[in-house]
C-alpha cells in the first residue's frame, strides 16, 4: 500500500501549457480522499505552488505537505515550516562573484522574494519570477548587506544553456562539497545547502510521518528528481523524462501531456 506520493511539478504534474489535466486532478483527489499523502516536490517556492495546491484540493491543510526549493524547505500546506536548510551570506557573496566573473546573471531566493543586483535582470530571470509568482527585488550589494533577517535559501544562475554548460566546467571544485549543485532546467543552475535535496527531504518527511520508504512513490522527469526516484519504494519516470531518469526508474508512465501522473497513481490504488 502506497501511503505517500511525491510529485514533481514542471514537466511532471504540469503539461507543456503549464496546466494540470482534469484527469490528473481527479486521480490526485481520489488518492488524497483514500488517505494517501500527495506531496508536491519542487524547485519552486511555496508561492509558485499555491495555485496548484488549490486546484488539487490540498491547500491550507495541516496534514498535507510540500517540499520546496529542491528540498531546502518542508512545509505543511497551511504554511507551517517543518524543516529548513539555509545558505549563509558568505555563500551568496561567493556565488555572486563566480557568476559575475563569468558574465552570468545570479539571483538569490528567500522564502518570499527573489533578489538580483543591478544589471542581472535578464530574460530568464524575469521569466522565472513570473512563472513561480515570486516578488523580484533589485538591490545593490551594500543594500543586500543591510537587509534585516535575510533568509537565503537558494542561489540560481539563470542564463543561456551554453553559458551554464561552460560554468559547470570551470566551477570551483569546493562548490561541489559546499553546496548541492544541480541543473534543474537547461537554463537553471541551482545552489542549495549541502543537506538540501529532494531525496533527503523526502526521507526526512517520511521519517516524521513514520512512513516506511517501501510505502512511498515518487514521480519526476528531470535530473533534480533522480535522488527522490531512487529513494522511493517505487520510482516513476514520466514518458518525457530525461534518459538518466528513465534508466533508473522502476517504471515509466505516460508523458506530462497524457496524464502520466494520474496513470501512475491509479496503478497503485
Amino acid at each position: 500500500m502506497i501511503k505517500l506520493i511525491a510529485v514533481d511539478i514542471d514537466g511532471t504534474l504540469l503539461n507543456d501549457q503549464g496546466q494540470i489535466l482534469p484527469a490528473t486532478i481527479q486521480a490526485v483527489q481520489q488518492a488524497a480522499a483514500a488517505g494517501q499523502k500527495i506531496v508536491l516536490c519542487t524547485g519552486r517556492p511555496l508561492c509558485g505552488v499555491t495555485d496548484y495546491l488549490k486546484q488539487l484540493g490540498l491547500w491550507q491543510h495541516a496534514d498535507q505537505y510540500v517540499i520546496s526549493y529542491n528540498g531546502s524547505l518542508i512545509q505543511t500546506t497551511n504554511q507551517k515550516t517543518l524543516m529548513s536548510h539555509q545558505l549563509q551570506f558568505s555563500d551568496y557573496l561567493d556565488l555572486l562573484e563566480f557568476a559575475h566573473q563569468n558574465q552570468a546573471a545570479f539571483s538569490l531566493l528567500t522564502p518570499a522574494c527573489m533578489y538580483v543586483t543591478p544589471g542581472d535582470q535578464n530574460s530568464v530571470i524575469l521569466k522565472e519570477a513570473a512563472t513561480v509568482k515570486i516578488k523580484l527585488q533589485t538591490r545593490t550589494l551594500a543594500e543586500m548587506r543591510a537587509l534585516p533577517n535575510l533568509i537565503p535559501v537558494k542561489g540560481m544562475i539563470l542564463d543561456e544553456p551554453a553559458k551554464l554548460d561552460y560554468l559547470q566546467t570551470v566551477m570551483p571544485k569546493a562548490f561541489k562539497q559546499r553546496f548541492t549543485v544541480l541543473r534543474s532546467q537547461k537554463d537553471h543552475l541551482e545552489f542549495t545547502h549541502p543537506l538540501a535535496s529532494k531525496e533527503s527531504a523526502l526521507r526526512q518527511l517520511t521519517g516524521l510521518l513514520k512512513i516506511e520508504p517501501a510505502a512511498t512513490m515518487a514521480i519526476g522527469d528531470e535530473q533534480n528528481d533522480l535522488g527522490m526516484i531512487k529513494a522511493a519504494g517505487i520510482g516513476v519516470a514520466m514518458g518525457n523524462a530525461v534518459p538518466q531518469l528513465r534508466a533508473i526508474a522502476d517504471q515509466v508512465t505516460a508523458d506530462n501531456n497524457h496524464n502520466g501522473v494520474g496513470e501512475a497513481i491509479l496503478k497503485r490504488r
